[in-house]
């Protein structure tokens, strides 16, 4: 089988983990719109494609699907997963499936505060927020919020526009001058934690669960982590996932503030922290493969070991 993965970045690892002898993939066909997208070059075949904005944009990845043989589409950049999946028809009538949620779920976890409705709505337990200055303060007056609280953008990603804001003066001042809506969070005191799931796109059930405890981040992705294994997390996730119309690979995110669990956010996507998951014996592109040819997968959650690191580190790709 041939796998196409979009916007593919610097996501190199993912691109080697796919052409792994056992992923059940022939061949790894890369686009990006930048040439200086360092993942197109490990790839079995790069195409440099325009914007996902641009008109020709479909057109382009539908044809480099028939030329290269593709039996999976892959995105991996948010704007782009609501795109795939508004046309998963396209896709579907020339015989390749794209590895995306449905359009409900994705756009449902990319309004962050939506999906914090969403989560209350099914009494699933969540960090008390808001999305404009006053009602904040409301929220400030009944006791439930308080300062400080973590802002970020509802529809923002890669924890771009993220801050934690301490004085009332300055909360009041970004919320008027933004771009876009934020969402008001109380600010999580406590640790964080990554799952890395899978839901089989046959059965739609969650077969596959990997939890890290994160230890450092950078730049919204995980650099240091630590595998991690609760029950009672484990239920949490699979409770809430089950909520959505998810497929595929999925990552989620957790805080545990006082001994308790909160969810976060969902990026219905590989998340940036899957080469944990990956080298703990999780492997999706095999997942992936199964599905596509028809398989279902069994159910093994948390069939890995605990206490394993993950330590990621700069490395250098030099090319004429």
């Amino acid at each position: 089988m041939n796998i196409l993965i979009l916007s593919c970045g610097t996501r190199n690892l993912l691109v080697r983990y796919f052409k792994e002898p056992d992923s059940g993939f022939r061949r790894v066909v890369g686009t990006d719109c930048s040439a200086y997208a360092p993942a197109l070059y490990e790839t079995d075949a790069h195409y440099l494609v325009p914007r996902m904005t641009k008109p020709d944009y479909l057109d382009t990845i539908l044809d480099i699907c028939r030329r290269e043989s593709i039996d999976a589409v892959l995105p991996l950049q948010e704007d782009e997963l609501a795109l795939i999946a508004s046309h998963r028809k396209l896709f579907t009538d020339i015989g390749v499936t794209p590895v995306v949620s449905s359009l409900s779920a994705v756009d449902l976890c990319r309004d962050k505060y939506a999906f914090y409705q969403h989560l209350l709505s099914h009494h699933l337990p969540v960090l008390p927020s808001c999305n404009s200055f006053t009602a904040f303060l409301k929220e400030q007056e009944t006791g439930r919020m308080n300062l400080p609280v973590f802002i970020k953008p509802t529809k923002g990603c890669g924890s771009i526009g993220i801050q934690k804001v301490e004085h009332l003066e300055l909360l009041e001042a970004l919320c008027k001058y933004a771009d876009e809506e934020y969402m008001i969070q109380t600010l999580a005191q406590g640790e964080e934690f990554g799952a890395d799931i899978y839901v089989d796109m046959l059965t739609h059930k969650p077969v596959c669960l990997f939890v890290k405890k994160k230890l450092r981040m950078r730049a919204g992705e995980t650099e240091k982590s630590v595998s991690y294994k609760d029950e009672a997390l484990f239920q949490l996730i699979l409770d809430t996932v089950t909520t959505l119309e998810l497929s595929g690979p999925i990552d989620m995110d957790i805080f545990q503030v006082d001994g308790s669990y909160y969810i976060s956010e969902i990026n219905p996507r590989f998340g940036g922290g899957y080469p944990h998951a990956h080298n703990c014996g999780i492997r999706f592109p095999q997942l992936i493969a199964s599905n596509l040819a028809g398989k279902e997968n069994a159910d093994t959650i948390g069939s890995y070991e605990e206490d394993i690191c993950m330590l990621k580190y700069t490395d250098l790709l030099i090319r004429k």
